[in-house]
């Protein structure tokens, strides 16, 4: 026996017992204001958010900022909001992202107790956009901000296995880390920036 399988077996002998999940039926925490808490939150993790009457207002605020008007290369995915230089569905690899910009792209929701966004590859070629840009601008609209995680499980759970996305998964905040010398830098591994644009609806 080789030490691979060895340590496979010891693996596959030593595993955890399996245990229920906690039910979600529970009192959990929320808040007056769901929209405002998960504006702050947002601040609080190096993101910035702006509230939009629709689409053709996100629109102006995104082309009125001279680094978006500028940049060399942009996607957006959101109809009405921001430009497209590339077209995602004729890049042959998520490769030819490098180098991108700007991505504008939709979130299905928000979560008020954390700044979290989900985001999923539904009509989405290459998920890989929303990682590879330099600046990621995401929309959803003001109705889609829930109060805590137990209601975005609850929203996950309740997909069909029909129009269930292959991708998933929170956004919170630009890319950071703290790993070297414990100093805060942002934008090491992902986009440097993160603006939420919510739109009323």
């Amino acid at each position: 026996m080789s030490a691979r399988e060895d340590i496979l077996n010891n693996v596959r002998a030593n595993r955890a017992t399996a245990i229920d999940l906690p039910s979600l039926d529970q009192d959990w925490q929320t808040f007056d204001d769901p929209l405002d808490h998960f504006r702050q939150m947002l601040t609080g993790i190096g993101a910035s958010s702006e509230v939009m009457p629709n689409a053709a207002a996100a629109d102006a605020w995104l082309n009125d900022r001279s680094e978006y008007a500028k940049s060399a290369s942009a996607i957006s995915l959101v109809e009405g909001v921001g430009r497209s230089t590339l077209q995602l569905d004729q890049l042959a690899t998520p490769h030819e992202l490098s180098g991108l910009d700007w991505a504008v792209l939709p979130g299905e929701f928000g979560v008020a107790e954390n700044g979290a966004i989900w985001i999923t590859d539904h009509q989405i070629r290459y998920r890989a956009v929303y990682f590879l840009c330099e600046h990621l601008v995401l929309v959803l609209p003001t109705s889609q901000v829930l109060h805590n995680m137990p209601q975005a499980y609850e929203r996950i759970a309740g997909w069909g296995t029909d129009d269930r996305p292959a991708f998933g998964t929170f956004v919170a905040g630009p890319s950071k880390t703290a790993d070297i010398e414990q100093s805060l830098v942002i934008g090491a591994q992902g986009p440097r920036s993160l603006d939420v644009l919510l739109i009323d609806a």
